[in-house]
């Protein structure tokens, strides 16, 4: 009878997939509790430390399984493979996450005017906890929001006001961008809404015959007398304030936008911020970037500095 020695079995490698499981499965419930609005950031970001210190360990308890598996040919290296997948799941975007943290400046509020950023129509809740949270709008943020964003600076568009703030509402509506208040805006956008097309018969609407309707005939009125009145001036100012989360974590932003008129031409300012911590990790910036990078799309790209 042939002698067929026992292998061991190593139990660094069995304990990596168990750890690496409950790991993951941590960090992934803290993220899915807060993007739905069950778990606040600040307790978020505690969990995704918890898991990504326990995804360290599965990673060196794989490594040891691995160790074993090739020196005395142990039992494990399914379990240790797949500790270490489950351990980089979590330690990849993290990395990347601190990455950003270490190289972008710690500032969480960006403003495309940095001498004179817009004021803020009703100020965020900011909810004390145990990130620490300085100031954005101190001389020094804005000194080292200058220095590493020197790209985001406002728009100068060759156009009136009422345009330029419709193209706006319009590219804020396509990112499902919440208002939450406005100065000047309703004399402005007054009159000026895209025509809805008429709906289908499938929709219950009426569509229209090419014949005349006597029943909705325009009836005349008296014409204004505007030789001898004076015309209701337009505002040159507006400002529209907006609340946003990022698409995958589901970080809360606030945004506001400036308008105004100088001449022919509307300058456009933005500001963005994050409510937790003194770091954004470059959000702010990346969404201002890519708004005014919309809003230069939807006004033809006549835009200057």
């Amino acid at each position: 009878m042939p002698f067929r020695p026992e292998r061991p079995r190593s139990i660094a490698a069995a304990w990596s997939r168990r750890l690496g499981r409950f790991a993951l499965l941590l960090a992934f419930m803290a993220l899915f509790l807060h993007r739905i609005g069950m778990l606040e950031m600040p307790n978020t970001i505690a969990a995704v430390l918890l898991a990504t210190v326990l995804a360290v360990l599965v990673l060196g308890l794989s490594i040891i399984g691995f160790f074993m598996l090739w020196h005395i040919g142990a039992k494990g290296g399914h379990a240790s493979f797949n500790g270490m997948v489950m351990a980089l799941i979590i330690l990849i975007p993290v990395g990347l996450a601190a990455s950003r943290y270490v190289l972008l400046p710690r500032i969480h509020d960006i403003s495309t005017d940095v001498a004179n950023p817009p004021q803020w129509l009703e100020a965020p809740e900011i909810v004390p906890s145990w990130i620490p949270r300085s100031d954005g709008a101190d001389p020094a943020a804005r000194r080292l929001q200058a220095r590493a964003y020197a790209q985001i600076t406002g728009r100068r568009y060759e156009g009136a006001i009422d345009r330029v703030l419709l193209a706006v509402q319009t590219v804020a509506q396509e990112r499902k961008w919440t208002p939450v208040a406005n100065i000047g805006v309703d004399a402005l956008v007054d009159g000026l809404e895209p025509a809805v097309a008429s709906a289908d018969s499938e929709n219950g609407a009426a569509v229209s015959t090419g014949e005349a309707d006597p029943a909705r005939a325009p009836l005349p009125a008296p014409r204004p007398n505007i030789e001898d009145g004076a015309l209701e001036q337009l505002p040159s100012f507006a400002v529209v304030q907006y609340r946003t989360k990022s698409l995958v974590l589901g970080i809360p932003q606030d945004i506001l936008i400036r308008l105004s008129e100088e001449e022919e031409t509307t300058f456009v300012d933005m500001r963005a911020a994050t409510r937790d911590g003194d770091h954004d990790l470059g959000l702010n910036a990346d969404l201002i970037r890519t708004f005014l990078h919309d809003l230069d799309v939807r006004l033809l790209g006549i835009a200057g500095g």
